[in-house]
């Protein structure tokens, strides 16, 4: 990297020998109240549908979500939505832009770690925060917001730790690693590169003071005790514990995912053949989502980081692979992805930062010819123009798609529902819809008369099949039901009769609605049946 120049402003000067000036130090705060203006801009007003839906309604009631449990994120959530503004599901939403505008601005502090100028890092993080993917986890309630975060101050520490060594960061760290495990278990396939990292350029001072790594690991485990809100929460009987993890059994079956573990292939021989078949339809995405260049510079840059930190390079370019890999083995959730691009916008900064440096080489060698006559060093200036421009072009390009601030979807589909539903009726929902009928009953007060059967209590409370539920209810309650798809419907139209009342907009693997489906009413082929 060619030494900086001293004739730069701070801002468009690289960082000499790791130390940031008070005005670059300002640089990350800038980015991160820059990308949490537009994501509260673009916010979700309120309710959502599918995992969204739940991630605003459990910590509200301090519940059990889904597996594998998330406290971390809970309890954070629950925070959030104790600050008095705005609607409860508005305040969880909220907690993804605050998570996903703090991981903007760690970017840029990584950056100055990593020596790129501070306008370059700023204009390359906001280049990032422009992405569609990401984008959208911040603009509603869900666990990934806070996953990407959690992974950025890990890989933020651990360059803090490269060049100070100092025991308080890996202390921080291992505590930072337990609860980002408590967040979501893809830190799984993360925090392992970053410890061989940590240990491998700390190799010297923790075989002096193995003290310093035994107190790394118990600050992990700290940090991992945030499981024991599970078994806590559990023991509370709160209005939403997903599949009432009261025993060590089901605790464990929980915070393990066993639910999920046939719908992935990575950690079987099929893995590497998934990645390397969808290869193309990776490529393909990224560019739809950042245009070529954001992916094409950030892996040149990963490139050139090899060569200015070759450590630090082998460990995002083996994240990188790793996010890749679990993105094409498991049901390519885009959300996957999250830590891939995170990774790629480092690589990009420095690929815009080795251009700067390339531009004030060329201006030096033209100040030489010329007899040291001054000719200006606009290295920094030009890219960083160039990077802010960029952004802002993303940004103008992908407001239509990751603008959420006028879906009332939810809220439209509950109104219809409740108006439409007689008293205590029973309506079958799958897990996309009963979210936010389940945020309308228990976080607002509405309809509490009720019975909303998720497809997971059919699972759980051992009824079977849907069917058999509804045999149980048929003739105490009107029964309602809305389906997915009509495969579903002529299931339970070869045993009931199912006429169409009115059509819903509802939401299917994401937070909005995106299709159309009837609710319709569910009754005995024979009226006479319940008389008996």
């Amino acid at each position: 990297m060619a030494p900086p120049l001293n004739d730069h402003p701070p801002l468009l000067a690289a960082p000499r020998d790791g130390r940031v000036t008070d005005p670059a130090r300002r640089a990350p705060a800038a980015a991160g109240l820059i990308a949490f203006a537009v994501y509260l801009r673009t916010l979700l007003p309120g309710t959502a549908f599918g995992d969204w839906g739940e991630m605003q309604t459990v910590p509200h009631v301090l519940g059990i979500a889904h597996p594998t449990g998330y406290p971390t994120y809970l309890i954070t959530a629950w925070l959030g939505q104790l600050i008095p503004v705005g609607s409860v599901a508005f305040r969880a939403n909220a907690v993804s832009a605050v998570s996903v505008s703090l991981t903007i601005a760690v970017i840029v502090a990584i950056g100055l770690v990593l020596g790129v100028r501070p306008f370059i890092a700023v204009g390359g993080a906001l280049c990032l925060a422009a992405v569609t993917t990401v984008w959208a986890a911040a603009t509603a309630a869900e666990v990934n917001g806070l996953h990407v975060l959690f992974v950025a101050l890990l890989l933020h520490r651990a360059l803090i730790w490269e060049d100070q060594r100092r025991p308080r960061d890996l202390f921080l760290g291992g505590l930072l690693t337990g609860l980002a495990l408590g967040n979501h278990l893809l830190t799984l396939f993360v925090a392992p590169f970053i410890g061989l990292f940590v240990l491998w350029t700390g190799r010297h001072e923790v075989l002096r003071r193995p003290v310093v790594l035994m107190a790394g690991i118990a600050t992990l485990l700290i940090g991992l005790s945030v499981y024991l809100y599970i078994p806590i929460a559990a023991s509370r009987a709160p209005a939403l514990a997903y599949n009432h993890p009261v025993t060590l059994e089901t605790v464990w079956w929980l915070v393990s995912g066993a639910q999920f573990r046939g719908q992935f292939d990575f950690l079987s021989p099929a893995g590497p053949v998934d990645l390397v078949r969808n290869l193309p339809a990776l490529w393909s995405l990224l560019v739809a989502r950042a245009t070529i260049v954001l992916p094409t510079l950030g892996l040149i840059g990963l490139v050139v980081l090899l060569r200015r930190r070759p450590a630090f390079g082998l460990t995002v370019g083996a994240i990188l692979i790793g996010s890749a890999y679990l993105w094409a083995s498991y049901l390519r959730l885009e959300h996957y992805l999250l830590v891939a691009w995170l990774v790629l916008a480092i690589g990009f900064m420095t690929a815009l930062d080795s251009s700067a440096d390339r531009l004030d080489g060329l201006a030096r060698s033209i100040r030489a010819k010329r007899g040291g006559r001054q000719v200006p060093s606009a290295g920094g200036l030009v890219v960083g123009l160039a990077a802010a421009v960029f952004a802002t072009g993303l940004a103008a390009s992908n407001w239509g798609e990751s603008d959420r601030s006028d879906d009332v979807g939810a809220e439209v589909f509950v109104a219809t529902a409740w108006r439409v539903l007689p008293p205590d009726a029973a309506i079958l929902t799958p897990w996309d819809v009963s979210t936010p009928l389940w945020h309308s009953q228990i976080v607002l007060g509405a309809r509490r008369d009720v019975l909303i059967v998720d497809d997971t209590n059919i699972v759980y409370d051992g009824w079977g099949s849907r069917e058999n539920r509804i045999a149980s209810l048929i003739c105490d309650r009107p029964v309602f039901i809305v389906r997915l798809d009509e495969a579903e419907v002529a299931r339970t139209s070869a045993f009931f009769r199912v006429t169409d009342v009115v059509m819903v907009g509802i939401g299917r693997g994401g937070p909005t609605a995106v299709i159309t489906r009837p609710l319709s009413r569910v009754a005995a082929r024979d009226d006479r049946a319940c008389e008996r």
